[in-house]
């Protein structure tokens, strides 16, 4: 499996908005387009930080449905704007398991 561990950096305060905007806004959308959505976590040493992983069979299945999400009218038109709204800056690292990992 192919997944992405995206990091953000949140406006100082706002994480809990933050997490509340994900889970009832933008995973929904998310989801509803095909997304997996492996994990939704907060950091405990870092109250500003949030992360959240979204699984791919492989490279084809990601670019694919990437391409659809975030070139999509709902991500362009609604979802983007409040996301920036809130976050300083993000990190995603691409990650492959291995043969005996769980996922």
């Amino acid at each position: 499996m192919l997944v992405e561990i995206r990091r953000y950096e949140i406006e100082p305060g706002r994480r809990d908005e933050f997490v509340e905007w994900f889970e009832t806004e933008a995973m929904p959308a998310m989801t509803s387009a095909g997304l997996r959505i492996l994990g939704v976590f907060v950091d405990e040493r870092n109250p500003d930080v949030f992360y959240y992983l979204k699984g791919f069979a492989d490279a084809v299945e990601r670019d694919h449905l990437n391409e659809s999400f975030y070139h999509g009218d709902l991500w362009l038109d609604t979802l983007k704007d409040r996301a920036l709204e809130m976050e300083t800056g993000y990190e995603m690292a691409l990650v492959r398991s291995t043969g005996r990992s769980p996922i």
